[in-house]
């Protein structure tokens, strides 16, 4: 393999180890990584009203199902970091909250979002007369300085069906999006690269000592016949052309 064929070869083991060492978000920020199909991001969203009402948000942002039947998911920010006790007291202020009368809630349960610890719980309208025509799931999720809330709420049917797991499922994709490079295997790919600079420095010091290792050898002519013919001739000497004799007087 030629020098250049090798650092070609080398080029293009960085960017393979590169494009796979990282996992790029598929939005910045605070934000669900998967949203359904059919959702649209609603920018400038209104005044939130949703788990934490009487807390200001930093942060709120809201995807909203662009076709019939309607469904929202809204995200929220708020400043500090909420724990288990202010879910159950914020579960039980929507339980006093003026609403549907057939409204039923789940219990409070613990989730993994975003590598964190959440806790969430199932809300739903099902009677016999009028089936199942409504449904959510709401999601409080700590980090060091910020908890962030999701709340997914739906009539259709696509994820009625399965509630609670297919509306969990769409949170769970909810994500700080950032980023993120797998150690490891940086450090297994910054290892090959060095051996294989190795590899090119051996290949060419040994290059370069066979060169030097070969004895060059003068190559003498065979003299052919003609050659000694033409060499056995012997130079004619210069004769002195005679001079004019002189006149005399």
């Amino acid at each position: 393999m030629s020098q250049s064929a090798s650092k070609s070869a080398i080029g293009l083991l960085v960017l393979l180890v590169g494009a796979a060492s990282c996992e790029v978000p598929s939005f910045r920020g605070p934000q669900l990584q998967d949203p359904p199909q059919g959702f649209l991001l609603q920018p400038n969203p209104a005044a939130p009203h949703g788990m934490f009402a009487h807390l200001p948000a930093v942060y709120h942002d809201q995807w909203v199902q662009s076709l019939s039947p309607f469904s929202t998911i809204k995200i929220y920010g708020f400043a500090g970091t909420l724990t288990l006790e202010d879910v159950l007291a914020s579960q039980e202020a929507f339980r006093t909250r003026p609403q549907d009368p057939d409204v039923t809630f789940g219990q409070v349960e613990p989730l993994s979002i975003d590598g964190r610890e959440a806790w969430g719980w199932e809300e739903r309208i099902e009677t016999p007369e009028r089936g199942i025509p409504w449904v959510a799931y709401r999601v409080m999720i700590p980090y060091e300085t910020i908890s962030y809330t999701v709340e997914f709420s739906t009539e259709d049917a696509r994820f009625k069906a399965g509630a609670p797991e297919s509306t969990k499922a769409i949170i769970a994709t909810f994500g700080v999006g950032e980023t993120v490079w797998n150690w490891p295997l940086l450090l297994l790919g910054a290892g090959l690269l060095l051996f294989a600079a190795h590899m090119m420095r051996q290949r060419a010091e040994a290059k370069a000592a066979r060169l030097q290792s070969i004895n060059l050898v003068k190559i003498v002519k065979k003299k052919t016949p003609a050659d000694d013919a033409e060499g056995s001739e012997e130079p004619v000497p210069a004769t002195a052309e005679p001079s004019e004799p002189s006149s005399t007087q």
